[in-house]
């Protein structure tokens, strides 16, 4: 069953039962990139604790599926601030916390002010921080496509901080759920150095634009595209400056 979720058969793999038609959490992992050796299983929440390659430590990953109530989600904070403090490490929560932050984040759905305060306070007893959520602002869709939720989010610790500073969150379309799926992936992008800056104030110089045309118009190159642009911008870039 999970080979189809994976995709290959080398995977590990640990879950909470449902209870009935609800409920129920999985967690999936590749073995050479993570080495689990502890569990913590609840009803709402599933956290595996081991090593993750690139990190000192250990590094628990929280899988949340958080409940309807407002008195169960209290305690549910409470559980998990009793387990990350009991356990020093690298943690990283994520999933549906069925709540939301502050009132922006929901749209046409009612905004309960005693939940989102208890998870806030939860936020920032432990320590946790988010990651600003690219490509969409909402999560949940209603069935009825009238009400629109952020419930879905990563927060990670300040290892986690120091480890990945330029980590995204990503929201991706909803295909064959009412949520949206979220990646959390590490940003390392280099486009080199700047090939070219301009400056507004080169605009009031007498001749600019006949250099700039003349610059453009004289360069002869060849290679791909992008080199080829990147070389025509360095041209224009020397002639400036003589």
């Amino acid at each position: 069953m999970w080979k189809g979720c994976w995709g290959n058969n080398y995977y590990s793999w640990e879950a909470v039962d449902s209870d009935g038609r609800s409920g129920g959490l999985i967690s999936i992992w590749n073995p050479t990139i993570f080495s689990s050796n502890m569990c913590f299983k609840s009803r709402h929440s599933l956290t595996i604790g081991g090593q993750w390659k690139g990190f000192d430590g250990t590094t628990f990953l929280v899988n949340v599926y958080a409940p309807q109530s407002s008195v169960e989600k209290r305690r549910l904070w409470d559980e998990l601030a009793l387990l990350k403090n009991s356990h020093p490490g690298t943690w990283v929560f994520f999933c549906d916390f069925n709540v939301v932050r502050r009132a922006d984040e929901r749209i046409k759905s009612h905004f309960c002010r005693a939940s989102a305060q208890n998870f806030n306070s939860f936020i920032n007893q432990t320590g946790l921080k988010e990651f600003s959520m690219g490509d969409r602002r909402f999560t949940y869709l209603s069935p009825d496509c009238h009400k629109l939720s952020k419930l879905d989010r990563f927060l990670v610790c300040s290892n986690f901080m120091v480890a990945q500073p330029r980590s995204m969150v990503t929201a991706h379309p909803r295909e064959h759920s009412d949520h949206s799926p979220l990646t959390l992936c590490n940003l390392v992008i280099d486009f080199g150095p700047q090939p070219f800056r301009l400056y507004n104030s080169w605009l009031l110089r007498i001749g600019f634009p006949e250099v700039v045309t003349y610059a453009w118009a004289s360069f002869h190159g060849f290679g791909p595209p992008d080199m080829l642009l990147t070389s025509k911008l360095k041209h224009l870039k020397i002639e400036i400056k003589k």
